[in-house]
């Protein structure tokens, strides 16, 4: 499947870098709306065979069937619709837009021109995630009653940076908070029922510290996101009869279950498979199926959290 790429940026790399191993998936250009020099290096560094210095050359070449969007996100609700318009299916860096409004229409009209689109929220396939899921669904550690993870670090304080800048969809929730709430309700195998966030917010308004609490079906999650502060970036699922250890919240490659005696009796390991390259196997498995959507990362999940973002994001604008 021939790929082409939307922003010749930092993420952009972990991409190609993915996508070389994927025997079913071939880059074969890259785009950038501001500087056909910027996509010449980015083509050069990454061995991709076209660049070009505008979005509309690219997804004028019929021999491209996907694009992966790799632009910042306050970017890729035009990003979409124009590719969209172009007749290519999607692959859209997580978040994939901003508002429940956004979400509506960019599914709908994916549907209505009958092709795929998906969010980049990559951790949801990887080994670890699959495995843990597979204890928690086979009862190993009884009732999940809580849930719990941190993410972040400590950035650079430039506040025209994508972090501290509210005109780049800045701040913690979109960056990284995204994760929390979506991997803890997903290692628990249960959906979220209501939230609450508190957040302290930089001078610019956007969040730097990000206090997380979901109430599940049958359980608690809990996370804190940051960019001031270390943190570890794990996580834990607990239950009845044991508990999930799971070290780097969205990258790792690594689980550990432990029962009710705090004693560890099996552990997960499979170096090397923290890589975009599961979403992109899952991308491409849909599209040569003819599918819309993906089973494991849906519209409807897209949709969810857009509207916590929605929820959320108009209250801290209300209190800068």
């Amino acid at each position: 499947m021939k790929i082409g790429i939307i922003g010749p940026g930092r993420i952009a790399h972990s991409f190609c870098e993915a996508a070389r191993q994927v025997e079913e998936a071939e880059v074969v250009a890259v785009a950038s709306r501001t500087s056909l020099e910027r996509a010449e290096k980015f083509a050069k560094e990454e061995n991709i065979p076209v660049a070009y210095g505008n979005y509309e050359d690219m997804l004028a070449d019929k021999e491209i069937t996907m694009i992966y969007i790799a632009t910042t996100h306050n970017y890729h609700y035009d990003n979409i619709k124009q590719c969209l318009d172009a007749g290519k299916h999607i692959l859209c860096e997580k978040p994939m837009v901003i508002t429940e409004e956004e979400c509506i229409e960019v599914t709908k009209m994916a549907k209505e021109k009958n092709l795929f689109l998906m969010e980049g929220m990559w951790s949801r396939f990887l080994p670890k995630s699959l495995k843990v899921r597979e204890w928690v669904q086979a009862g190993k550690i009884g009732d999940v009653k809580l849930s719990q993870g941190t993410i972040g670090f400590v950035a650079p304080v430039d506040y025209e940076d994508r972090f501290y800048n509210p005109k780049l969809a800045g701040g913690v929730l979109l960056d990284m908070g995204i994760y929390l709430i979506d991997l803890l309700p997903y290692f628990a195998c249960q959906e979220i029922k209501d939230i609450k966030m508190t957040a302290m917010l930089a001078p610019t308004g956007t969040d730097c510290n990000l206090n997380i609490t979901m109430q599940l079906e049958d359980a608690i999650a809990s996370g804190q996101g940051t960019v001031q502060a270390v943190v570890p970036e794990d996580a834990f699922v607990y239950g009845s009869k044991g508990y999930i250890y799971i070290p780097k919240i969205h990258w790792g490659h690594e689980a550990v279950l432990y029962d009710n005696n705090q004693k560890e009796v099996e552990r997960f390991s499979e170096p090397g498979s923290g890589s975009f390259k599961y979403e992109i196997i899952e991308a491409i498995n849909c599209i040569k199926a003819g599918k819309l959507e993906s089973d494991i990362a849906s519209h409807e999940m897209t949709l969810a959290t857009s509207r916590i973002y929605d929820k959320f994001l108009a209250e801290w604008k209300n209190q800068a």
